[in-house]
């Protein structure tokens, strides 16, 4: 069962500064290894008229846990001068602590604010240091970072690697993402994919960023389902305990 809750909730363009560790990883504030929580927090903190949407799993013996979440930002305050902004992230189980390991940004500048995307790529490179991968074309440029340890540099690379999508943005850590990363961890590690698209002027309209943290999700998953399989145990022990006598048959 999931559960949804609706609630009302600004831009740093990227924020934070060079990564160092993981807890460092964010996209906009949003850092890997956060809990929901902290999230919302950060996110109100940033974007307080905005909407966010978390929906949380649960076990069969009734615990629950956010699985994921998505926000959006429009600034209906300036019609003929909005800026939007859409975010999602995605959250492993409770025996690994319920935390990030997955996020992604949507960000439409303000018409009358654009930054250059020289500006943006610039801001990016400051953040995460010199990139595994980048290319530039008449109207934008992209650039992706693999990191193989949380305190590593950037691994170059020949080409960008399919680590993280749109479509297939994780749902939360479930079986079929951990199969996926457990093949691709090695190859893809902390992944950062980003673009920012513009025009011929130079000036950006619009940024997108994805994040993702495979290095541990295999273990991660493993620790989900051990610690499910005792609550289940546990809930099992009590109602059985507690149970009715069979009726006559």
């Amino acid at each position: 069962m999931k559960i949804s809750i609706l609630a009302a909730i600004t831009a740093i363009l990227l924020g934070g500064t060079a990564a160092t560790q993981a807890a460092e990883y964010d996209i906009n504030g949003m850092a890997l290894g956060m809990s929901a929580d902290q999230v919302i927090a950060k996110f109100q903190e940033l974007r307080p008229d905005a909407q966010y949407e978390f929906a949380k799993w649960k076990l069969p013996e009734g615990t629950e846990w956010v699985a994921n979440g998505r926000t959006l930002y429009n600034d209906l305050a300036n019609p003929d001068d909005m800026e939007h902004e859409w975010m999602q992230f995605a959250f492993t189980g409770l025996g690994s602590g319920n935390k990030l390991f997955a996020a992604s940004r949507e960000l439409k500048f303000r018409p009358s604010q654009r930054p250059t995307t020289e500006s943006v790529y610039a801001a990016a490179v400051q953040k995460f240091g010199e990139p595994s991968v980048t290319g530039k074309s008449v109207s934008g440029i992209w650039a992706a970072w693999k990191f193989s340890s949380a305190d590593a540099n950037a691994e170059k690379l020949e080409s960008p690697l399919g680590c993280i999508g749109t479509s297939d943005f994780p749902v939360g850590l479930d079986e079929f993402t951990a199969k996926r990363t457990k093949q691709s961890a090695s190859m893809c590690g902390i992944y950062i994919d980003f673009v920012v698209r513009g025009d011929p002027t130079g000036l950006a309209n619009e940024l997108e960023m994805k994040m993702i943290d495979q290095l541990h999700l295999a273990q991660d998953f493993d620790a989900d389902n051990s610690d499910a399989r005792k609550r289940i145990d546990a809930a099992k022990a009590k109602s059985v305990g507690n149970a009715a006598p069979a009726p006559k048959l």
